[in-house]
């Protein structure tokens, strides 16, 4: 089974090893990660991972259009799209979690058999009281996560989506792909469960909200702040999709959950650790690897001159975890965005 991971990166250098590694040992057996603007040498990183199973696409969109809707425009006409059975569209801090027994993604699309599409939930981890960039794993420094069953802010309810390349789809999409023209395709939750409609068919839809958490099978791992210094410098770097939406304490505080522990993902950590030591044997990979790591503590240390990110760093720190709301208050909220929206 060929299992296609597709991301769009800049600036990923000291974390972009691990997810790689990491997801060869949950059986992607090839990765078609596009590039943009790199100033701490992902892209020299991308070029030398060749070796297991990378391509690398160096992306330049037209003018007005995003980085990564031009990526996945691109990844669709590949021939690496077209020889796959399964392609999986996430970011370099979104990590597969698979549940015990499954070995890997092929097993997980067993246990799902007759599904067209997977939906993978996400799980927002926070910070873990981490301040500064760590040379480490990131699903080993952030263990700290929203509890089971956060609902709000909605965004915690979001998932990406494990396709199959025969189903009938037309495009990929940030969260889902897009279907053809009057098809559906059969769509499961993180259980294997079949989907409702109202999800299914509703390509708009790009949460979970309402619907009963289902992480038997798998869950997302995503580690959107990571350390606040990691936060401050993604704030610089910008989001991929969205150069208009503000990377601010709010973007924190909606994401800084430490408030269960879950360490589910370390039984995927020795083949993640076998994966790794392969990649870094690679030639010239472990010089790009602190040379990017170098090149963000300097980016970091820059920023501090700047009056107004050395506050919102020590707000970040000030602001050390998030508080889910209860069923009630979410009810409420929901309800007077109903009313406030018509």
């Amino acid at each position: 089974m060929r299992i296609l991971a597709v991301s769009c990166l800049r600036d990923e250098g000291p974390h972009l090893l691990e997810w790689v590694a990491h997801h060869r040992a949950a059986g992607v057996t090839d990765f078609l990660l596009f590039s943009n603007d790199c100033s701490d040498g992902t892209d020299a990183m991308l070029d030398a991972l060749a070796p297991v199973g990378v391509v690398h696409v160096r992306n330049v969109p037209p003018p007005g259009k995003s980085v990564q809707w031009n990526a996945l425009h691109l990844a669709w006409r590949h021939e690496l799209r077209r020889a796959a059975d399964w392609i999986l569209h996430i970011d370099c801090d979104e990590f597969v979690n698979l549940r015990a027994p499954l070995g890997g993604l092929a097993d997980l699309v067993a246990r799902c058999d007759g599904a067209d599409a997977i939906v993978l939930p996400w799980r927002l981890f926070g910070h873990s009281g981490r301040a500064r960039l760590e040379d480490g794993r990131s699903t080993a420094l952030f263990t700290r996560a929203a509890p089971p069953g956060c609902a709000y802010p909605v965004g915690a309810t979001q998932f990406k989506t494990l396709l199959r390349r025969k189903g009938p789809f037309a495009r990929l999409g940030v969260h889902r792909p897009r279907a053809k023209k009057g098809q559906h395709a059969l769509w499961v939750d993180g259980s294997g469960r079949a989907l409702p409609a109202a999800l299914a068919q509703n390509e708009k839809r790009i949460t979970l909200f309402g619907l009963r958490e289902a992480t038997e099978l798998v869950q997302l791992n995503h580690y959107a702040l990571r350390s606040a210094e990691s936060f401050l410098l993604k704030r610089a770097r910008g989001l991929p999709n969205r150069k208009g939406r503000a990377i601010d304490l709010m973007y924190w505080v909606e994401r800084n959950f430490n408030n269960v522990e879950d360490r589910s993902i370390a039984r995927m950590s020795a083949a993640t650790e076998a994966a790794l030591a392969e990649i870094a044997a690679l030639p010239g990979i472990a010089e790009l690897h602190s040379a990017a790591l170098a090149r963000h503590r300097a980016a970091f240390e820059a920023l501090m001159k700047d009056p107004a990110e050395l506050q919102l760093y020590g707000r970040c720190l000030l602001a050390a975890g998030s508080t889910p709301l209860s069923r009630d208050k979410v009810a409420d909220l929901v309800r007077r965005y109903g009313a406030a929206h018509g």
